[in-house]
């Protein structure tokens, strides 16, 4: 009989879906969460009956915890994650990780420097489990595309007023790749199952400079691939169109072609050429799909779907990405 993993929640937006998750889940205990809106703690208290700590520094310091999910606001990913892993506990961290390329080389060292507690660690990459893109991935692999050589994606938001009357644009700093944009890499990455070898990018806040968000709200970026193939990704979080992600790859027998409501493929370039339409079944649970897989993993049951090495090739490129946009050069992303 396995020991059920007593675990928490750490910020209570889309860490609401990980405390229900906890709450269900046969492999674990929801012992504990934090938010810094006391509403949100109050409202889950009552609904879990569940006394909950009043800080990350008390939730940390609980002796039975076995597993945090991190889903706070990004500028503190980085030093709750240092101290999950002091505590040596298994962490779930949505994206980003952290903000700068040193934070990451520090995560990873750390982690190093504890391989030996075996701690597990893992992010939120929901796109991967999404109905439409396991699709797209079995096509790609099935090699009905030939060999890929370039990819265009688009991370569209569509949820502007979250800049400019959210808490995006009140924390030091926000990057719309780190926040959004990153999930299109990720997507590249494991389809293509080539790492990245650098990045050059651009943006703009042409939509939002007048408003309290400072930050590029439009960022897009060229990637060159280790295998040769090309990149391209653009984070929209201006667009006035619902929020969708576009993803169009192309191969030396065919191209896919995906968005808002649309998947199609085409195999060839002749002007009377028929589209073929790629169907798949929805799933309203896909975004539960990662941390339930994290779950099994940490306890022997499943096949990580999601590990670190990758989580941090992928917050590479992202970084790089940023630092592009500073040089205005070509930058190296770390393999």
């Amino acid at each position: 009989m396995i020991k059920k993993l007593n675990s928490a929640v750490v910020g209570l937006g889309f860490g609401e879906r990980h405390l229900k998750c906890f709450r269900k889940n046969k492999f674990t205990n929801l012992v504990d969460f934090f938010d810094f809106d006391k509403k949100k703690n109050d409202k889950f208290k009552k609904e879990f009956k569940i006394k909950s700590s009043n800080s990350f520094k008390e939730l940390i310091n609980k002796k039975k915890l076995d597993l945090v999910a991190i889903a706070s606001y990004d500028n503190f990913h980085y030093p709750m994650i240092l101290k999950a892993i002091k505590k040596n506990l298994h962490i779930f961290v949505e994206k980003p990780l952290c903000l700068k390329i040193s934070q990451l080389k520090k995560i990873k060292s750390l982690l190093k420097k504890n391989e030996n507690k075996k701690l597990k660690f893992s992010t939120n990459m929901v796109l991967r489990a999404h109905p439409k893109f396991k699709k797209i991935f079995s096509i790609v692999n099935s090699g009905q595309l030939g060999k890929i050589y370039h990819i265009e994606g688009e991370y569209n938001y569509g949820r502007f007023h979250k800049l400019t009357n959210g808490w995006r644009g009140r924390i030091p700093f926000y990057s719309v790749m780190l926040g959004g944009g990153i999930h299109i890499l990720d997507l590249i990455y494991w389809i293509t199952k080539s790492k990245f070898d650098k990045v050059i990018a651009s943006s703009n806040n042409l939509n939002s400079k007048k408003t309290i968000f400072k930050f590029s709200d439009t960022t897009t970026a060229i990637l060159k691939l280790m295998n040769g193939a090309t990149a391209k990704v653009t984070s929209n979080f201006s667009i006035n169109s619902p929020h969708h992600h576009v993803l169009n790859i192309h191969g030396n027998k065919g191209s896919i072609f995906s968005g808002l409501n649309h998947c199609y493929v085409f195999n060839s370039n002749k002007e009377k050429s028929k589209k073929k339409i790629v169907k798949f079944k929805q799933d309203k649970k896909y975004k539960e799909t990662v941390l339930e897989n994290f779950i099994s993993y940490i306890c022997g049951k499943k096949k990580n779907l999601y590990s670190k090495d990758t989580a941090f090739h992928v917050m590479s490129a992202a970084l790089n990405i940023e630092k592009s946009l500073k040089s205005k050069k070509w930058e190296k992303v770390d393999q």
